[in-house]
């Protein structure tokens, strides 16, 4: 992290205080198939929000960063998102760093059966919730070059409800061997591995939510991120 200066830490926030999607250019969208993304400004500080569609076929909607520019290798990296769903039935979404923007059209991560696997993406981390897991849950997951290194199914206290704010982040380590993920501010899960968990590739923070047969709206109040400013 630099040391020169009183604002070590690059950060970045985006908060959806805009009228309409084409008014942040720093921001990427996609959307499902019969679904679409667009700001929610209702006077609750503005909101993203991912409409996601009936159809059965794991069709992502998403929105991030603009850029591939989050690496762990200064001082580590920390991200978040606030989030809202208007029902629980039937969900799957992703929040954290991908190796892919939104508008690549790649996904994240199953649950399926209780089996995690990284899908097209090649290395992310973050917390996942797939209702097609035998344990409904939230959990922790990351994957490094197309394998699995993190697979954590989450207590079920902590598991969103409708229409109620949540809130799922992490911490990557500069090493990128240690991640601790949070569930509401509150530390949930950490672990520390002998090898790292993710390749030593840019990613972006976002969130991925994706068709499953029962449509839904995830509506994302702000998303948040921060990384040690780079000393070269």
């Amino acid at each position: 992290m630099a040391t020169d200066t009183r604002k070590g830490m690059f950060e970045k926030m985006e908060d959806f205080d805009v009228t309409a999607m084409a008014d942040l250019p720093e921001i990427d969208i996609q959307s499902v198939t019969g679904g679409g993304v667009a700001v929610v400004n209702d006077g609750k500080n503005g909101r993203c929000r991912l409409d996601i569609a009936a159809t059965d076929d794991d069709d992502v909607g998403a929105v991030s960063f603009g850029d591939l520019n989050w690496t762990a290798g200064e001082s580590g990296m920390y991200m978040e998102a606030r989030c809202f769903l208007s029902s629980i039935a039937d969900n799957k979404y992703f929040v954290g760093f991908g190796d892919t923007v939104a508008t690549a059209d790649e996904t994240t991560f199953s649950a399926t059966t209780d089996t995690v696997t990284i899908d097209t993406m090649s290395d992310a981390i973050g917390i996942l919730f797939d209702n097609d897991a035998t344990t409904k849950n939230l959990w922790a997951v990351a994957g490094k070059t197309d394998s699995v290194t993190v697979n954590t199914s989450l207590p079920s206290r902590l598991n969103p409800v409708a229409t109620t704010a949540f809130t799922l982040g992490l911490y990557l380590s500069e090493d990128r061997k240690s991640a601790e993920f949070y569930v509401n501010g509150e530390s949930v899960h950490r672990i520390d591995s002998a090898t790292t968990l993710i390749a030593a590739v840019a990613l972006v923070p976002g969130v991925w939510a994706y068709e499953q047969g029962t449509a839904f709206n995830l509506d994302v109040d702000y998303i948040y991120a921060k990384m040690g400013r780079s000393t070269t």
